[in-house]
């Protein structure tokens, strides 16, 4: 992610190379069919943390009463921001044919609510040519590459428009993650400045559950 996050520069300044992720988001997404059978958008809705909940409705007021519990005309107005990313940033979601990745076009169709202390966004991801199945491997996966937001996906995601598809996960490694990004800083010149930010190719994928794509009757 690329927003909202000044509050939090130092302390990612001063670990950026432990691989630890400064923001938690739990993420629920839905794969949306047209009515000829072909993947169309991905629904998405993130969860965020409750610290960082907290911190968003600082820093955009969005609490104007200071009851604690932010507006819902102001959270409507916020709607959004929180995906106002630069040109071609993917958006820390992607799907994957055959193993080559989808275009997925700008999000649209923002809300945001407050649901159980936590600022809660949606927003729409629709697939720039709509994808027929066929015998393809399709696979979603949410994650940040550089792994400073981290991406759980606590419950099973869904499907809009066909009844004869589902999505299988495929759990990460964790522990082979984990000695993966040790490997690569191990390699890092050790002489260098401790507080330099490094940068560590898309480990975010090594920590991300794939959720695998099937059809009944692939069209």
């Amino acid at each position: 992610m690329r927003y909202l996050i000044q509050l939090m520069t130092t302390c990612a300044l001063a670990t950026s190379a432990g691989a630890h992720p400064h923001i938690f988001i739990d993420t629920d997404f839905d794969l949306v069919f047209d009515d000829r059978g072909r993947l169309e958008a991905v629904r998405i809705e993130w969860t965020y943390d409750d610290f960082y909940s907290l911190l968003l409705v600082e820093e955009q007021d969005l609490d104007a009463d200071g009851d604690g519990i932010p507006e819902q005309g102001l959270l409507d107005d916020f709607a959004g921001k929180d995906v106002d990313w630069e040109a071609g940033f993917p958006g820390d979601f992607t799907v994957t044919r055959n193993g080559q990745l989808i275009d997925l076009g700008p999000p649209k169709a923002h809300e945001a609510h407050w649901r159980d202390n936590r600022v809660v966004t949606t927003h729409l991801r629709p697939v720039v040519e709509p994808l027929a199945v066929g015998d393809s491997s399709i696979v979603a996966r949410a994650y940040d590459p550089t792994y400073f937001v981290a991406y759980d996906v606590p419950d099973a995601p869904g499907i809009e428009g066909r009844e004869d598809c589902g999505l299988a996960r495929k759990a990460a490694d964790h522990g082979a993650a984990m000695r993966a990004v040790g490997e690569d800083l191990a390699a890092l010149d050790q002489s260098a400045d401790p507080f330099e930010v490094v940068e560590l190719d898309d480990i975010g994928i090594l920590f991300s559950d794939a959720f695998v794509l099937s059809c009944d009757a692939p069209r």
